[in-house]
């Protein structure tokens, strides 16, 4: 059960909280234990009415009585430590034990005497503590900050300071360590969906009677939301880049809270929105806490689920949200629309975002890379859309490890190729160019090419850089012009050119990171090549990318060992054809 509680209600003269064996002992140093004070000036100066500290995990071993802490002792020892110096400010007597030490009492009555110890490692750190607080008090009265402020220091640390107060209903010893020990290994907190797990499963918002059947229930339909969100696939397609948050049913709840109005800054915010919530429904003895917010993260949860498992809205929602469009807002069309006018409102939104370019103009050097990034990713989820049971995965254009990058069809030099690479790009090229038309430049080239494949044998690639750049100038001039006239038919030199054009979107693809860099700078037909051998094995190569490279949109391919100019056309025309695809979807959403 999760409460925030003051720190007066902590009531430590009647309470007895003990910190068990498995716990390190006491290690705030003086930096740590300075901040805290200097956040309780803070609060008394500027009339703060509440100050918030983070989780106190606790274990009741007796009803009222008395606590085990799991999670939080030093800054609940450091508060201790700070009441004890104050305490000639109340008639409380304070009970804090370690499990390990005897004599913990007379040794803490000893602390304002000036009587430190240092026999043993807590009670040394304790004293330390003790003196950094002394110290501290002892300052602001030589610079005569405040005649009464050790009293309004302890009155705004019980009145105004709370905890995150959270009992794991006695669990065995075992399950004690156990938590501990996640909470503590590295350092880790209690995450936001394990508070909120809490406060849901909390036995006050049940009736007595059905208290374990409803627990069970909305505990198994977490898990299972859990589960499903656990799908990366599935979580790609909800989040706009990575998000490796490791409890994500976090996510539905910061959906829920920004739709109500709430600016989330930070995991803890989720939990802050719904706390008070859960605090008037104790207050009030209702079931409404759970009604109304369990059955929100079900019903956003069920909207993902059908957008993820409807392929058309799958594709069409997965390409806006990368986009950037926010998931409450998709999810306020979704709710006032019927489903065909909330296809067809994001189509709109589609076409408003993408549709408005001119391809035969666009050129990464001229526009930008991301606007042709864009324009491809695009080109390529509505091919997927477009053709059945190609569901195009978003978790490779979001995912470090797979992320897409763009990818050149028809190279023009072999410059960044690195040379520990050299001996591989000459070999690739061989193959290619052995199967070009025959000729004596041809017979040339090829001899040049095996002679010049003998010399690693001998030298280091950093040895024959120069040579390299000589060879593979001549290998991709066997791909230009000249050198094939005839296959290209009657083309005139200047279209040839315009076909070299580096950067224009019709000589672009789509291609995971790791992919790319493999083919590096490679004419288009070993390219082709590796493709097809990357396809085969399982590499997942997108769908406009692999079209492009086996020629599907070309009516009549020219030449398999080229990206010709008529390729290059045809490449742009699908692209158009999305386009006007889009822009007719969208036209229905106004007239109807």
């Amino acid at each position: 059960m999760i409460t925030q509680k003051k720190i007066k209600e902590l009531n430590f003269s009647d309470q007895k909280y003990i910190i068990p064996s498995y716990q390190r002992g006491y290690r705030w140093d003086s930096k740590q234990i300075t901040e805290l004070l200097d956040d309780l000036l803070e609060v008394y100066n500027t009339r703060q009415e509440k100050y918030c500290l983070q989780p106190v995990v606790v274990n009741t071993i007796e009803k009222d009585r008395k606590f085990e802490i799991i999670d939080g002792q030093q800054r609940l020892t450091t508060i201790f430590i700070i009441l004890l110096k104050l305490s000639r400010f109340t008639d409380e007597r304070f009970n804090l034990e370690f499990e390990t030490r005897k004599n913990c009492e007379s040794f803490f009555e000893g602390l304002n005497e000036g009587k430190y110890d240092y026999s043993n490692p807590d009670f040394a750190h304790i004293s330390n503590a003790h003196k950094v607080v002394t110290d501290w008090f002892q300052d602001l009265k030589d610079r005569k900050i405040n005649s009464t402020i050790e009293m309004n220091i302890f009155n705004t640390l019980m009145d105004n300071v709370e905890v995150i107060w959270y009992d794991i209903e006695q669990p065995s010893r075992e399950e004690s360590i156990k938590i501990f020990t996640r909470l503590n290994s590295g350092k880790i907190p209690l995450t936001t969906a394990e508070l909120l797990k809490a406060l849901f499963l909390s036995s006050a918002n049940f009736p007595e009677g059905s208290l374990i059947k409803e627990q069970l229930d909305i505990s198994n339909k977490w898990n299972q939301i859990e589960y499903q969100l656990q799908d990366d696939e599935f979580w790609s397609f909800i989040n706009k880049e990575e998000n490796h948050t490791a409890t994500r049913i976090e996510y539905i709840f910061r959906l829920i809270a920004e739709s109500e109005g709430v600016t989330i800054h930070e995991n803890d915010d989720i939990f802050r929105h719904y706390y008070p919530k859960y605090i008037q429904n104790m207050q009030e003895k209702t079931q409404v806490f759970v009604e109304d917010n369990w059955n929100k993260v079900e019903f956003y949860f069920t909207i993902l689920r059908e957008w993820y498992y409807d392929e058309e809205l799958y594709h069409l929602i997965g390409l806006l949200i990368w986009n950037g469009l926010e998931v409450n807002q998709l999810i306020i069309w979704y709710k006032t629309k019927d489903k065909e006018k909330f296809k067809y409102r994001l189509f709109k939104e589609i076409d408003e975002r993408f549709c408005n370019v001119d391809f035969r103009t666009m050129n990464y050097k001229g526009t930008s890379y991301r606007d042709s990034f864009k324009t491809l990713v695009f080109f390529n989820v509505m091919e997927s859309y477009q053709t059945k049971n190609r569901k195009l995965p978003f978790s490779r254009i979001k995912n470090t490890d797979t992320k897409w990058s763009l990818e050149h069809i028809h190279a023009q030099n072999a410059d960044e190729v690195r040379q520990n690479e050299y001996k591989q790009w000459i070999e690739d090229h061989l193959k290619v160019v052995s199967v070009l038309n025959s000729g004596n430049t041809m017979d040339k080239l090829i001899e040049e090419i095996r002679d010049f494949l003998k010399e690693f044998e001998i030298k280091q690639p950093v040895e024959l850089k120069d040579q390299f750049s000589v060879i593979s100038a001549k290998i991709i001039n066997a791909f230009s012009y000249e050198e094939n006239k005839k296959d290209l038919g009657p083309r005139s030199k200047i279209e040839f050119e315009k076909l070299a054009e580096e950067h224009h979107i019709s000589n672009l693809a789509l291609l995971d990171t790791k992919s790319n860099s493999s083919l590096g700078k490679s004419v288009f037909a070993v390219k082709r090549n590796a493709l097809i051998r990357m396809d085969y094995n399982g590499t997942y190569i997108p769908l406009a990318t692999k079209n492009s490279f086996l020629k599907y949109y070309s009516d009549f391919p020219e030449h398999l060992n080229y990206w010709t100019l008529s390729d290059r056309d045809e490449y742009i025309g699908r692209m158009i054809e999305k386009v006007n695809f889009v822009k007719k979807q969208s036209k229905r959403n106004e007239d109807e």
